[in-house]
């Protein structure tokens, strides 16, 4: 039977698992943790859904407060969604549509008005947003290369178990710069990059009734 409970520190290795799972195969694949993020005493609903053991989604969802304000989509005080994932082995269960009603019931407790979020161009989690209700609101491009110019050939020697680079001029170099993740407001400022993939970075909102 699934349960939807607050995580607990016992189940990070649980949490871990899920979301790098859920990211596998989809855009944000490069985007790994290694510790579940923690708020820093900041008032936020943490769920899990659990299922015969296994943690099978996760959500995490940032509350503004007077003092510190996350959310940039919305006037007054809202809610950030920051993570929400499902394993793969679950998905089209309705797993991710429980967890995210379970945290709009805790927002009832908050003086929060709308819930905002970001993702990337996968279609199946831009039908789920839509599907719940939320409306795009902004849009821009995670860009992962280099600017132009930026990168000048180097020639590069091993020696013992050490890496030896020199420019053009034959200058020593101690480091270079390889790639970058840009975001970048203007498709057409992609001419400006040398870039091996990009994808549309997506603001989501909904306000809260």
């Amino acid at each position: 039977m699934l349960k939807i409970i607050d995580y607990r520190d016992e189940y990070e290795e649980g949490w871990l698992r899920c979301r790098v799972l859920a990211y596998l195969h989809t855009s944000m694949f490069e985007d790994v943790e290694t510790k579940k993020p923690t708020f820093e005493n900041r008032p936020s609903i943490e769920l899990i859904a659990i299922e015969n053991g296994e943690i099978v989604g996760i959500l995490d969802m940032i509350l503004d407060d007077e003092a510190l304000k996350t959310t940039a989509l919305g006037e007054g005080l809202g809610a950030f969604l920051q993570v929400i994932a499902v394993h793969p082995d679950h998905q089209n269960k309705g797993i991710g549509q429980r967890l995210y009603e379970q945290a709009v019931t805790r927002l009832k407790c908050f003086n929060v008005t709308f819930i905002e979020l970001y993702t990337r161009g996968d279609e199946p989690a831009n039908n789920f947003y839509k599907k719940l209700g939320f409306e795009k609101r902004v849009e821009y491009y995670d860009v992962f290369g280099i600017e132009k110019g930026l990168r000048s050939p180097i020639s590069i020697e091993m020696k013992d178990g050490r890496v030896y680079a020199q420019d053009e001029k034959g200058q020593s170099c101690d480091y270079v710069i390889t790639e970058g993740v840009y975001e970048v407001y203007n498709l057409e400022a992609l001419e400006k990059i040398d870039y091996d993939r990009y994808y549309p970075a997506i603001g989501y909102y909904k306000r809260l009734s």
